[in-house]
């Protein structure tokens, strides 16, 4: 995966760019671009600047998507993107390979249908790293990445794995918990037993790219081969273990009902606890009222990621 940081670096991929439009229920404005990953994927995103120049350690934000979202779609992201605008931060809210549950894209001069359903979490470095690229050939130097539920993994994954000399933080609102025991463990057990074992059999009868519509740890289309990479024994993408690898300052938000009700996160408590008394540069915060996707609680999440931001300073 470091080849896609080294490739992207050397003025191949470029970045294109389009007319300005507006997003948002309060018409935030800013401009459609997009950019090729060294492994040759176009993703689309939508480029916000700030809308004053503040002396302050960071300057631009990558803002990431969660499972099967898009750049457009997350009323929580825009109103981020708009914080961070006013407070003098620019941002790009992005699509990465696994937007929307499908989308038809060209790989390397080939047709392939990506997505939620296919994607694979080992390759995000590859789009952070070039929306982070695209960012710097904007003049950008202090970059932090941000992103929601699994755009939050993704975040975490690509800093841990092939951190980008320019990020120098990441914030992540509701990392979900990727964990084979734990979700075994959970009051779902016995359906995601179910799941694994369908997945497996489809895997072993070369039906790997075939979907299934799973309903835990949520409802969703997915392939049973990444039904299986994301969720199967192994734990490859649970972030609690590539934590530790993580060098720069990180905030972690969470809704207080998501931790109390949702599956994917029991037993999470006790587990930032430890990250925190172990690491100095996480800080943890849990958004009072709020669940998984902060209905009716966007500003007390974007609040707490201001403060966080405020502290941060870069050497």
């Amino acid at each position: 995966m470091r080849d896609c940081l080294t490739l992207a670096r050397n003025g191949e991929p470029g970045f294109f760019y389009a007319d300005s439009f507006h997003a948002g229920k309060k018409s935030m404005q800013g401009q459609l671009v997009n950019v090729m990953t060294a492994d040759r994927v176009r993703l689309d995103g939508f480029y916000v600047a700030a809308e004053k120049s503040v002396d302050g350690s960071i300057d631009a934000a990558v803002i990431t998507h969660g499972l099967s979202g898009n750049f457009y779609g997350s009323r929580l992201l825009k109103h981020i993107a708009e914080h961070l605008s006013q407070k003098g931060i620019s941002s790009v809210l992005i699509n990465t390979r696994g937007h929307d549950y499908l989308n038809a894209t060209v790989r390397s001069g080939r047709s392939q249908t990506l997505g939620a359903a296919f994607e694979r979490i080992d390759e995000c470095p590859c789009d952070l790293n070039a929306w982070v690229d695209f960012l710097v050939d904007r003049g950008h130097q202090n970059i932090i990445l941000a992103g929601h539920s699994l755009g939050a993994i993704k975040s975490l994954y690509a800093q841990a794995h092939t951190p980008h000399p320019s990020v120098v933080g990441v914030c992540g609102l509701s990392a979900t918990r990727l964990s084979y025991d734990g979700l075994l463990a959970s009051s779902g057990g016995e359906q995601f037993s179910k799941w694994l074992r369908i997945a497996q059999e489809w895997v072993a009868e070369q039906r790997s790219d075939d979907l299934l519509f799973v309903d835990f740890p949520f409802p969703t289309w997915m392939s049973a081969g990444a039904y299986l990479e994301k969720y199967g024994a192994g734990d490859r993408f649970n972030w609690l273990n590539f934590a530790d690898q993580i060098l720069v300052p990180t905030w972690l938000g969470f809704g207080e009902l998501e931790l109390n009700e949702n599956p994917a996160f029991a037993g999470l408590d006790e587990e930032l606890e430890q990250i925190a008394n172990r690491s100095s540069h996480f800080t943890i915060d849990t958004i009072a009222g709020a669940d998984h996707f902060y209905s009716a609680r966007y500003e007390a999440a974007t609040t707490a990621v201001s403060r966080w931001i405020d502290r941060l300073s870069v050497g």
